[in-house]
């Protein structure tokens, strides 16, 4: 550094110790120094937008991605009324979607209980910009003694919320599962076409087996994005037919959209169904 005159800001440098959650505090106590100076301790810290912690399992980065998501659904709750509907779909990509979809490849892949809080803020995003807001509204009007004798005592059916099924399919939109899915499966494709990064490239599998080039070898399970992104590849590439790598990638992209948001729709009109791929609890909202 001295050779190249680099200099580091020691304010806004720190150091994570990463290591296996249940692991006692003191028994790995070590300080790392820069020229005698000691380096901030972290146990967690942003990393090219993305948090990182010590126990690299996107808690903490859910927890603040869900509060930045509650900050622009406020901030769209706020406008959406004096700018055109025509425009609402575009002002959910760019003030929502934008936030939810930066990189999903890496923490996507987190169980489902993990990724709800998210869903709830999408699923609130589209209320409030999609949603029959006179019909949300005419239900506070009315004063409780002018209503019928028998509908005075407000039940559960008053306070439930509008169904947002329609709401993604009508704006064919995915919700954020199938966001996972859909850039997990535009980026495994660009690795495999372009072979970049190599260091994630030399990690994947192809099949040996005749008429399958375009197979890949399912690893160990794992929470990798390796192991997703293979059982990922190995579906969509039947759904969309892949037989080689040499289409082009708006052709890719825009034919797993249009499979996926028509797996999205069916089933239940109203009702979001349990995700999956094959056997597993994973995938896209289908039934």
């Amino acid at each position: 550094m001295l050779l190249n005159r680099l200099h580091i800001n020691m304010s806004k440098c720190c150091f994570i110790d990463f290591k296996p959650m249940g692991t006692e505090e003191d028994s790995l106590k070590f300080t790392v120094k820069i020229q005698d100076i000691a380096v901030k301790r972290a146990t967690e810290t942003k990393f090219l937008g993305v948090i990182i912690d010590e126990n690299l399992n996107w808690n903490a980065h859910i927890t603040k991605l869900s509060k930045k998501l509650s900050c622009s659904a406020g901030i769209i709750n706020s406008i959406k009324d004096n700018i055109p509907a025509e425009l609402h779909k575009d002002i959910y990509y760019t003030l929502f979607e934008s936030h939810l979809a930066y990189g999903i490849t890496v923490w996507g892949g987190e169980k489902n209980y993990k990724i709800d809080a998210l869903f709830k803020m999408q699923k609130k995003c589209m209320r409030i910009l999609f949603g029959d807001k006179e019909a949300y509204v005419d239900k506070f009007k009315t004063c409780a003694r002018t209503r019928e004798f028998d509908q005075q005592e407000l039940s559960a059916e008053f306070y439930k919320r509008e169904h947002t099924k329609p709401l993604f399919n009508s704006k064919s939109i995915m919700n954020v599962r199938n966001l996972y899915v859909y850039h997990c499966a535009n980026d495994i494709f660009k690795i495999l076409k372009f072979r970049t990064p190599i260091s994630i490239f030399e990690l994947l599998k192809f099949s040996q087996r005749a008429g399958k080039s375009t197979v890949l070898v399912t690893p160990a399970p794992s929470n990798e994005f390796i192991y997703y992104a293979s059982l990922i590849w190995n579906v969509v590439r039947d759904i969309i037919k892949v037989h080689d790598l040499n289409s082009k990638e708006l052709s890719i992209k825009s034919k797993l959209k249009e499979q996926i948001l028509k797996i999205q729709s069916e089933g239940d009109p109203l009702e979001w169904g349990k995700m999956f791929w094959n056997s597993l609890d994973y995938g896209i909202y289908k039934v």
